[in-house]
């Protein structure tokens, strides 16, 4: 089924990567002159030992669950990746409790999904493949000849869960992956392939780094109790010997406050419910406890801070997603986060470092910054018209200016905080009208558009070039790398669901008799299944072809001339 999360192996994606860049000039879909390319030191830090270039990057969510996702990312500048969370809870049957659709950020983010759809092991994997994996492809493009970016895992959401074997064993191989079979053949994978790499040397591969991470956030369910939370921190310094993030809610500004800020930007269709406050952690409480894990954390040699802010608990009252609660994230959560982040401060001064994530946009980036809050995180914006992309337009933004990152300047946190509650940036603008459903299978748009390629976290939409039809480019689909999170479909300018309408390509036999959709199935060396628009299945042999094609045969001969690292694999 397509609403299963699925890895690519490395191998695959190096070819994809390689083949797609040096006869298309692009890499997932992301073209060459959206890279971010202005390197430079100028926002250097050293973060927790290792070298951070800009303190900006994804969130953990849609965006940083496969290797893919993070080199999309990496291209546009990020370098900073908070992981997508793991706990105890996972694969199979985290996939059975998450219902889809899950996400919804027509105009406000919404989702109800929490941690990895995989399981840990396989998300360990992707995250090694996807540290291996930047740091190959940012010598190969001349990004980076060393190590610029920073992973921080992300683990939940209980003490049992986070002592377990299996969450024990993600820490201690992301810590070092050098002794995981992953890490070895993603390693081989290069070597193998190296007369496949223009810049990149052997040389180059032997300085990979196995450290993968050194940073964990925590991640609790809202209303964990402060002992808990206490806890789990002791046992991650002590036992584990990580630096740590304490992932904070919003729910700490109090349900008066919280209120007042969506009522004042026109969120007034929002529900949040005061028993979620009043379940959850309260500020003083809070306060007490992160001055005791960090006098901990310096025993131990070990860093603590503060990530602001979790999502946001509300009532579902759209019913666009499944179930009674969402976790609400984007623009209205900004002043809100830095609401809580103004508690902190006054409190601590700068006593504790703080990072943030909510509503992060090119408004806001840089009065952030020079608050000395950093690093930033961002998912909903990712998620909006432009996708990755997005993130270089955080970048053009940051790097037009120079900041001195890294000292809490108090005063600022609290003047942002203040004036971010009436920012008409954060106002409601509403969801816009709802379109009818006038998708077509083919030539859906007479001039360009393609934004369920963007928004696309996992790259499962694509161009297709090919000007035997009348738009410029097909929409093709790619079964295996899609989970159904429904968000091409929010930003769908003909109102339509692109991954259930468009022609796709399936990897097996499986995937296409559990889908309806029009698409393709290599099933020998020149045979191909196709179910075409009708619904009709046949045989399609290209040795034996004859006569006009039809629109599937054409999308299909297309494919095989442009995209033959594609097509490899068989039923």
């Amino acid at each position: 089924m397509s609403d299963i999360m699925k890895s690519l192996s490395f191998e695959y994606i190096i070819e994809d990567c390689l083949q797609d860049y040096y006869t298309k000039g692009r890499i997932l879909e992301i073209d060459k002159k959206d890279f971010f390319t202005d390197i430079n030191d100028n926002y250097k830090s050293i973060f927790n030992g290792e070298y951070l270039r800009y303190p900006v990057g994804p969130a953990a969510g849609p965006h940083t669950q496969l290797a893919q996702n993070l080199l999309a990312a990496y291209l546009t500048g990020a370098r900073f990746f908070e992981l997508k969370t793991v706990q105890i809870i996972d694969g199979k049957e985290m996939q059975s409790m998450i219902e889809k659709p899950c996400i919804d950020v027509k105009n406000v983010g919404y989702n109800v999904e929490w941690s990895t759809e995989l399981t840990v092991e396989e998300a360990a994997a992707e995250y090694i493949k996807g540290s291996v994996l930047l740091q190959a492809m940012g010598v190969e493009l001349g990004l980076s000849n060393v190590k610029d970016f920073v992973f921080n895992i992300s683990v939940g959401y209980n003490l049992e869960g986070i002592q377990s074997k299996k969450i024990t064993d993600f820490i201690d191989n992301l810590k070092e992956a050098k002794n995981t079979e992953i890490f070895k053949e993603c390693i081989s994978v290069l070597k193998d392939n190296i007369n496949k790499f223009k810049r990149l040397k052997t040389e180059d591969i032997d300085k990979i780094s196995s450290n993968i991470t050194n940073t964990v956030t925590l991640s609790t369910m809202h209303g964990a109790k402060p002992e808990e939370i206490t806890d789990i921190v002791k046992h991650l310094i002590e036992n584990k010997k990580i630096n740590t993030f304490i992932k904070c809610n919003p729910t700490l500004l109090g349900y008066e406050n919280v209120r007042e800020i969506l009522d004042d930007l026109g969120y007034n269709d929002i529900v949040i419910r005061k028993e979620d406050f009043k379940n959850d952690l309260k500020f003083d409480m809070a306060v007490g406890i992160v001055m005791e894990l960090k006098r901990l954390g310096k025993e131990n040699g070990v860093f603590v801070g503060i990530k602001l802010t979790n999502t946001l608990p509300v009532y579902n009252s759209r019913k666009v997603l499944p179930g009674e609660s969402m976790y609400l994230s984007g623009k209205p959560l900004y002043p809100i986060a830095m609401g809580v982040a103004a508690m902190f401060a006054e409190v601590l001064k700068d006593g504790i470092h703080m990072s943030l994530s909510g509503g992060i946009d090119k408004n806001n980036i840089t009065d952030v910054l020079k608050t000395g809050i950093y690093p930033l995180t961002v998912s909903t914006l990712l998620l909006k018209p432009g996708g990755y992309k997005n993130i270089k337009s955080l970048m053009d933004k940051v790097s037009a200016e120079q900041i001195e990152i890294g000292n809490l300047n108090v005063k600022a946190v609290k003047a942002a905080a203040a004036s971010s509650r009436y920012d008409s940036n954060y106002k409601n603008k509403g969801d816009g009208r709802l379109l009818e459903d006038t998708l077509p299978v083919y030539d859906c748009f007479k001039v360009n558009c393609g934004i369920c390629v963007d928004v696309c976290p996992n790259r499962a939409n694509m161009r297709v070039y090919d000007d035997r039809f009348d738009a410029a480019y097909q929409i093709v689909h790619i079964e295996n790398r899609c989970n159904e999170c429904d968000n091409c479909h929010t930003f769908c300018t003909r109102g339509g669901f692109p991954y259930l309408k468009k022609v796709t390509l399936f990897a097996d036999k499986t995937e296409f008799e559990e889908s309806e959709n029009a698409g393709i199935l290599k099933i020998g060396d020149a045979r191909f299944l196709l179910r075409d628009e009708d619904k009709k299945e046949y045989v399609y042999d290209l040795s034996n072809a004859s006569g006009d094609r039809k629109p599937m045969e054409k999308i299909l001969e297309t494919m095989i001339d442009e995209y033959p690292y594609l097509m490899q694999q068989k039923s």
